[in-house]
């Protein structure tokens, strides 16, 4: 998977917040895109389920006035 990838899902998540989708309409959440005993296509996925959420996160944030609180909330997760 390229970044170029993982953008374009962050930004799917963002529009799908944008239309009014829930969090957890997370669509790789669906049966059929979850990896089933490949043990290779769980980071895969996990990763595309990460990029979704982050960018259905940041659009909810910047809707609820609160997007440096949500960014300074990932940046002290990360140190």
């Amino acid at each position: 998977m390229t970044i170029e990838e993982l953008i374009d899902i962050q930004e799917a998540g963002s529009r799908a917040r944008v239309f009014g989708l829930k969090a957890y309409e997370n669509p790789y959440l669906a049966a059929h895109r979850m990896p089933t005993g490949d043990t290779g296509a769980l980071g895969d996925w996990l990763a595309r389920h990460d990029a979704w959420k982050f960018g259905w996160q940041a659009e909810d944030a910047c809707r609820e006035g609160r997007i440096g609180t949500y960014f300074k909330e990932l940046i002290s997760i990360a140190s």
